[in-house]
């Protein structure tokens, strides 16, 4: 077969059809491979994520366990007074109705009754103390009937009377699937305390806060399993139901991931107050920049570099404020 013949031009080696390139083709080569390395050289600040999140003491966290054990202990031991016990029913026939959507006329007059028990527990003089032992108690007992429920799936009426719809509220954050719980047991603990004495405007009374570690616990769960206001959710359902194509769920996908950050965002203001070792600049500086607003990232990452110039968080809080610059004069 003649040389020159189309089979013996198809049966050509790579290596034969290469040593035949054009001389500029391969003078090309190491220009196109410089410039591709040069690209993925160049240094290019990166995205802020990771909000840090706070680390509790697992001593201290175990030892105000074990004083909350100790006070149930001592309360189902020496029964507590009228005053308090009248208090704690109070709060279970609350609790019961809430559960149980009551009509709002028979909610009011059971949390008019819950005021006024309050005020007889505390006109005996034994200050918070005594308010300690009964949370205790209602502590454990509540903790009884959430193992019970992750159990079985059902909401006992012992639950209900506890803690009204805790369940239903969970799932209503996205903080529990089926009969599982996002939070663990520790977790859980914190929740009702600050349920507990938030509902009767006891805030600020050091016998019954929570301990700082014990915040730290459930504020390192709030910030890792954050979710946007109610309000916000409701709205971006609603909207998912009509959108049309790709742009509007862009837009929604966004408005989601804002209304998350700005929720996070409440999270990590509070935890500042509490928590004086908290990175708070730094973590609003990665929550701002998910959001959306690269100026309001990059003022806090400089604030938090101006109070840390060194330190495990500086060197990420400069790339990440160079990438909110970047973004910023993009607007």
């Amino acid at each position: 077969m003649p040389a020159g013949s189309r089979e013996s031009r198809e049966s050509a080696s790579p290596a034969s059809r290469t040593s035949r390139a054009s001389p500029l083709t391969l003078a090309l080569v190491p220009v196109g491979v410089a410039v591709v390395l040069g690209l993925l050289l160049v240094p290019r600040a990166p995205l802020p994520e990771g909000v840090p999140l706070p680390i509790a003491d697992p001593r201290a966290v175990a030892r105000a366990e074990e004083n909350d054990h100790r006070l149930a202990e001592v309360a189902r031991g020496e029964p507590l007074s009228g005053a308090v016990r009248a208090l704690g029913s109070a709060l279970r026939a609350f609790h019961a109705l809430e559960a149980g959507d009551a009509d709002p006329a028979a909610l009011a007059q059971a949390r008019r009754a819950v005021d006024s028990a309050l005020i007889e527990a505390l006109g005996t003089g034994a200050g918070p103390g005594p308010l300690a032992s009964l949370r205790a108690v209602q502590l454990e007992a509540f903790l009884v009937e959430v193992r019970r429920f992750e159990r079985t799936g059902e909401e006992s009426a012992e639950l209900h009377a506890l803690a009204g719809g805790f369940v239903r509220s969970m799932r209503a954050e996205g903080w529990c699937e089926g009969r599982t719980f996002a939070a663990d047991e520790r977790v859980l603990r914190v929740m009702f305390k600050e349920m507990w004495q938030r509902f009767l405007g006891l805030e600020g009374r050091e016998e019954l806060d929570p301990s700082l570690d014990e915040r730290r616990r459930l504020y390192a769960f709030y910030l890792s399993h954050p979710h946007p206001a109610r309000g916000v959710r409701e709205a971006i359902t609603s909207a998912r139901r009509g959108a049309r194509d790709g742009r509007a769920c862009d837009a929604l996908a966004f408005a989601e991931r804002a209304g998350i950050e700005a929720w996070r965002l409440e999270r990590i203001a509070r935890l500042a107050q509490i928590d004086p070792d908290y990175p708070a600049d730094y973590a609003r500086g990665v929550s701002a920049y998910r959001r959306g607003e690269p100026r309001a990232s990059a003022q806090a990452f400089r604030a938090w570099l101006d109070k840390h110039p060194e330190g495990p968080l500086a060197l990420r809080a400069r790339n990440y404020l160079r990438a909110a610059d970047r973004d910023s004069q993009d607007l």
